[in-house]
């Protein structure tokens, strides 16, 4: 069995439905039995060479495996379930990517142990099989601020809160000032779980609005500049991996 277009293809009876959160009313796209061939697509996946490369992982608390194919038709169907053009966030061209999770001799940082956020519009497809599965994705607002989403560009909201804090609303403007405001004033390491484990129901400071459950050959799409984190306890993915696939594409304010 090789990786193919068809490998990758979309059931066309699967089982949308959108809910939408906060009292910002914040879509979010669920679609059910999303591939055709999820065995297919799960087991090429666990046979995948995965990497906590850093250029690759970033801050994600596992590894992941990059397959080169041709998504085109992946993106247009993700584009028609989500009701508008979704284009890569990196390139023109997103290649398949797969992350993978375990809970067995894990140190999560300051930075796991609280949502953080993903430049545009994120796609999500659990690829466990069913009695594999638990948790899932959650989507939090932020007490101090009462933000459920970080706006992408320069706002009113963020120079208010600039100010509030100290911080100079000109340094938004430059890439450093802008990861000094989201350090500060959001994603503050005093706001993370103390404890080794996700941030999961929330804390002081984190609000969990909505939990994603993780299901067997479930797509998930949400605006990633929503707070958002796995909801994992540490008793689970001790023995086996969580495995998902995942895309980033642009988005806009």
């Amino acid at each position: 069995m090789l990786w193919s277009q068809e490998v990758l293809e979309v059931n066309p009876d699967c089982k949308v439905s959108v809910d939408y959160v906060g009292k910002a009313k914040i879509k979010v796209l669920l679609a059910d039995n999303f591939y055709r061939h999820p065995e297919q697509v799960s087991q090429l996946a666990l046979n995948l060479y995965y990497t906590d490369t850093p250029n690759l992982v970033g801050s994600y608390p596992g590894s992941r495996a990059v397959v080169t194919l041709d998504t085109g038709p992946l993106l247009q169907k993700f584009s028609e379930l989500w009701g508008e053009p979704l284009r890569p966030h990196f390139s023109s061209y997103h290649p398949v990517i797969f992350s993978a999770i375990t809970n067995r001799n894990y140190r999560l940082t300051v930075w796991q142990r609280q949502p953080h956020i993903d430049q545009g519009v994120t796609a999500m497809v659990y690829l466990n099989p069913e009695g594999l599965c638990s948790g899932g994705t959650g989507l939090y607002r932020h007490r101090p601020t009462e933000l459920e989403r970080v706006p992408i560009g320069i706002t009113p909201e963020l120079i208010r809160l600039a100010r509030q804090h100290g911080l100079n609303p000109d340094r938004l403007k430059t890439e450093d000032g802008h990861a000094e405001f989201l350090n500060t004033v959001i994603f503050n390491p005093d706001y993370a779980v103390r404890e080794n484990r996700y941030i999961n129901d929330g804390n002081d400071y984190w609000e969990l609005l909505y939990l994603i459950e993780m299901r067997p050959n479930r797509l998930v799409i949400f605006d990633g500049r929503m707070p958002h984190s796995q909801h994992i306890q540490p008793e689970q993915f001790v023995e086996y991996y969580r495995i998902n696939q995942i895309l980033y594409f642009k988005g806009h304010d």
